[in-house]
C-alpha cells in the first residue's frame, strides 16, 4: 500500500475540506435510503400502491437504491466516523489534553442525541449505534497501524464467518412451519404504522420505540455493527497516515481505490441488487449467504470508491465541489433536520403525506431538499461557527460554553 508519509500538519485545508465534501455526500446517501421509511413505502397494501402518481417508475427506483445507494452511505458515514477520531484525538493530544477522556465524553453527547432522535423524532437513527461502537476504538489507540488494518479487514469479514455459523445452527434445527400470515408486520409493529399514519405525537413516540428496538434486532441478524466496526477502523487508519492532508501526493493510491471500487464492487453490488433481500432478514440458506458474501464485499468496496472518486474530483474542480462543503460540517444538524422534515412532512401530526406519496416522487423531493440544506448551511455558517447540533455536542463535550455567532465585523 503505498501512501504518502504524514508529515503535512493536522490543520491542512485541504482535508477538511474534502471530508466535509465527502459527509455532505454521504448526508445525502443517508436521506435517499431513510425516504423509504418516511413515506411509508412498503407498508402499504398493493392496491394503494398502485394508485401513487409516479408509482410505476418505483421498481426501477428501488433497484437504482439498493444498487448504488443502500448501505454505501452508510459505509462511507463509518469510514469519516474512524477519521474523525483520528483526528480528534491527534488534536487533542497535541493541545496537552486527555484524548480518550474527551473521546468517551463525545461518544456520550452523541449516544444521548441519538437516543432522543430515536425515540423522540425517528427510529431509524444512527447516531446512538454510532456511539456505542464508537467506543471499540478506544483501544486502538495502543495498536500499531498494521494491527489497525488487519482488525478492520477481519472484522469486514466478520458478517460471513457469522453467517456461516448461522447457517451451521440453522442446519441442525428443524426449520418452523410457514407463517399462515407471510410477510405481515407484528401486530405490535402494524399498530406502530397506524400511529405514524395518523396517530397523535404519543402514537409516534411508541410507534418509535417499538421500532426502535426492532432495527437492534435487525440490525443484528443483518451483520450491520460488525461492517460499522471495520470502517470504523478503515477510517482510523486512513487518518492515522493522514491520507486526505496529502492528495495530490495519494492520487496514484486513490485512483487505485477507486478503480477497485468500481471495477469490482460496482458488478457485485449489481448482484446483490439482483438477488434481493440486504435490508430484509431471512431464515439462514445458502441463497443468503451468496448474498452476504457479495454484500460484505460490494457495500465497503464501492463505499470506498465513492469517497475515493470524491477526492479525484475534488483535486481538480474544487469550486465545484465547494458547495457541498457547508453541508457535510454541518451533517450532524442536516442529519437531524433531515429527521424532522420527514416526520412533519409525511406523518399524521403534520402533513399527513404517510403512504400517498410514491417512491420516485420522495426521492426527487430529497434532491430538493437536500439542495436547500446546502444553500441554508452555507448561509448559516456565514453567521455562525458551527452548527447548532454540532455547536450542543462540542460544549457536551469540552464542559464549557463556546460562542456559537461570528462577531459581526
Amino acid at each position: 500500500m503505498s501512501v504518502a508519509p504524514a508529515t503535512a500538519p493536522l490543520a491542512s485545508t485541504d482535508r477538511m475540506d474534502v471530508l466535509d465534501v465527502m459527509r455532505g455526500v454521504a448526508v445525502l446517501g443517508i436521506l435517499l435510503v431513510n425516504i423509504d421509511s418516511f413515506i411509508g413505502h412498503g407498508f402499504l397494501p398493493p392496491d394503494r400502491q398502485s394508485a401513487l402518481p409516479g408509482v410505476r417508475f418505483d421498481a426501477t427506483a428501488s433497484f437504482l437504491t439498493e444498487f448504488l445507494v443502500q448501505g454505501k452511505f452508510y459505509c462511507l458515514f463509518s469510514f469519516l466516523f474512524g477519521v474523525g477520531f483520528s483526528v480528534f484525538v491527534q488534536r487533542a493530544a497535541a493541545k496537552g489534553h486527555d484524548a480518550v477522556r474527551l473521546f468517551k465524553r463525545r461518544l456520550t453527547g452523541l449516544l444521548v442525541i441519538g437516543l432522543v432522535h430515536s425515540i423522540l423524532i425517528w427510529y431509524g437513527d444512527i447516531l446512538a449505534t454510532y456511539a456505542v461502537i464508537g467506543f471499540g476504538l478506544i483501544p486502538f489507540l495502543r495498536r500499531g497501524d498494521r494491527a489497525v488494518l488487519r482488525a478492520a479487514m477481519l472484522w469486514l469479514a466478520a458478517p460471513i464467518a457469522f453467517y456461516l455459523v448461522l447457517l451451521g445452527i440453522a442446519s441442525l434445527v428443524p426449520a418452523p412451519p410457514p407463517s399462515a400470515e407471510g410477510d405481515a408486520l407484528p401486530p405490535v409493529m402494524a399498530a406502530a404504522v397506524q400511529g405514524f399514519a395518523g396517530g397523535g405525537y404519543r402514537d409516534v413516540v411508541q410507534g418509535n420505540v417499538v421500532f426502535t428496538i426492532a432495527n437492534v434486532v435487525r440490525r443484528l441478524v443483518l451483520m450491520f455493527f460488525p461492517r460499522v466496526f471495520g470502517m470504523f477502523l478503515l477510517g482510523l487508519y486512513a487518518g492515522r497516515l493522514q491520507l486526505f492532508a496529502h492528495l495530490d501526493a495519494n492520487a496514484p493510491f486513490l485512483r487505485k481505490v477507486c478503480f477497485a471500487g468500481f471495477a469490482v464492487g460496482l458488478p457485485l453490488a449489481f448482484v446483490g441488487a439482483a438477488l434481493g433481500g440486504s435490508g430484509s432478514p431471512r431464515p439462514p440458506s445458502l441463497a443468503g449467504l451468496l448474498e452476504m458474501v457479495v454484500e460484505s464485499i460490494a457495500t465497503p468496496l464501492l463505499a470506498l470508491g465513492y469517497g475515493a472518486a470524491i477526492c479525484l474530483v475534488f483535486r481538480r474542480y474544487r469550486g465545484a465541489l465547494a458547495a457541498l462543503a457547508p453541508a457535510g460540517r454541518m451533517a450532524l444538524t442536516n442529519y437531524l433536520l433531515q429527521s424532522v422534515a420527514g416526520v412533519v412532512v409525511f406523518y399524521g401530526i403534520g402533513f399527513d403525506l404517510y403512504g400517498k406519496v410514491s417512491l420516485i416522487v420522495a426521492l426527487a423531493g430529497c434532491v430538493a431538499f437536500f439542495a436547500l440544506q446546502m444553500v441554508a448551511s452555507r448561509l448559516w455558517l456565514t453567521v455562525a461557527a458551527f452548527g447548532p447540533a454540532e455547536w450542543l455536542w462540542r460544549v457536551f463535550t469540552y464542559r464549557r460554553r463556546f460562542p456559537l455567532f461570528v462577531p459581526s465585523k
